[in-house]
């Protein structure tokens, strides 16, 4: 297949989406989170995509993720910001669903970065027929045990049948995929003729982005691979032939990315602050429409 061949033959400073090699350094920033190592992002001139430089390999990223407190997996920490977290998630579910059945009244759903279940199990207790796969081990077993749910391994996406899913979703997950053209060809492969694929994604070009430079937490290198805004996605869509039906904002990342952004800029979490910052982005977005993240719906070409 031609994109996974191109994929495999690019260099680390060669775009993944147009082919471009004149790649220019945007920021310099390092991993606030974990290693502090540090690394730089690279735009694309071309198709506004960015890249994390030096990106790790495949067998490397594990380390980075290495931490009690990384949030997508954490289930048992009681801090304040996890105790934030899993409400505005919960909250985030419900939204979803509403999605979700608005733009299709089938039930077939695959969810490609499912965590811990909680949206898949909410998903299965509609009525919809749920397929899931995650990649960490321990966020399986918490599925398991807690939302009796059989995740599988990235390793089963090749497995599943051809044209098998009405709706397939990435909840903030193709920013963390290494091999991102092979996944694009795998979701074309997947979805049936008449399917939707949804991709929820942070935004650089947000207020909340803009106001905190480096400190912004959803850079999140080296974790966030690759960093996405409407031309990029535009293009890869276009790429792996889908096209870009709408795109929907996601009001309340904005406070939850200020308040992470906040402590890191700060060492303090300002919660005060943060929400300010968060409204202030929110209500810029209102006529910009560059909220804090976007859900990027499409449809089989």
């Amino acid at each position: 297949m031609f994109h996974v061949k191109q994929q495999n033959t690019m260099t680390q400073n060669q775009c993944l989406i147009c082919g471009n090699k004149s790649l220019k350094t945007k920021l310099e920033l390092k991993d606030y989170f974990l290693s502090k190592e540090k690394f730089e992002l690279l735009e694309c001139p071309d198709c506004g995509f960015i890249m994390t430089a030096p990106r790790p390999k495949p067998d490397e990223l594990g380390r980075y993720y290495e931490s009690d407190d990384y949030l997508s997996h954490n289930t048992e920490s009681k801090s304040l910001i996890t105790g934030i977290y899993s409400f505005a998630r919960n909250l985030a579910i419900n939204k979803k669903y509403k999605l979700i059945r608005a733009l299709s009244d089938k039930k077939k759903l695959l969810d490609i970065g499912s965590g811990t279940g909680e949206f898949l199990a909410f998903m299965q207790s509609q009525g919809y027929d749920v397929c899931g796969i995650e990649p960490s081990e321990k966020a399986r077993e918490f599925a398991r045990k807690n939302n009796k749910l059989e995740l599988q391994t990235e390793d089963s996406i090749p497995k599943l049948a051809d044209g098998s899913f009405d709706v397939i979703t990435m909840w903030h997950v193709l920013e963390h995929v290494y091999h991102l053209n092979e996944r694009m060809e795998s979701l074309q492969r997947l979805l049936k003729s008449d399917g939707t694929l949804i991709l929820a994604l942070p935004n650089h070009e947000s207020n909340d982005a803009a106001y905190y430079g480096k400190y912004w937490a959803a850079w999140d290198v080296p974790r966030h691979l690759y960093h996405f805004n409407r031309k990029s996605i535009e293009h890869l869509l276009g790429k792996h032939s889908f096209k870009l039906h709408t795109i929907k904002p996601m009001n309340m990342d904005s406070y939850y990315v200020s308040m992470l952004s906040e402590e890191i800029k700060s060492g303090k979490k300002n919660l005060i602050k943060a929400s300010i910052r968060g409204l202030v982005s929110n209500l810029k977005a209102m006529k910009t429409n560059e909220y804090s993240s976007l859900i990027y719906i499409a449809r089989k070409v």
